[in-house]
């Protein structure tokens, strides 16, 4: 019976401290951005509070509300992107009709 609980006592220890981890390591920044142009696998964007970033596009990228995928000069943007600037997800946002 102490083997048991020494067991679920350890367990219960490790368990929460790796999904910790684990959620720390694929936290993911949001950006709101215009696009400016793409380089070479990378969209160069300028945030809202005028910093200009290199935004890493992959073939996991999710890219949403883009007819083709392809963000063109002038696009507003709600980007998901890791530390390392890879973007995760990004959405066009749509002004509205008004």
């Amino acid at each position: 019976m102490a083997l048991l609980l020494a067991f679920f006592l350890i367990f219960s220890a490790v368990i929460p401290a790796a999904a910790v981890e684990g959620t720390q390591a694929t936290s993911a920044l949001v950006i709101k951005a215009d696009v400016l142009y793409w380089d070479e696998g990378e969209l160069v964007v300028k945030e809202f509070s005028g910093h200009e970033e290199r935004l890493k596009v992959t073939p996991e990228t999710k890219i949403e509300g883009v007819p083709g995928g392809r963000l063109k000069t002038g696009d507003k943007i709600v980007a998901q992107i890791t530390e390392d600037r890879t973007a995760v997800s990004i959405k066009l946002q749509v002004p509205d009709g008004r």
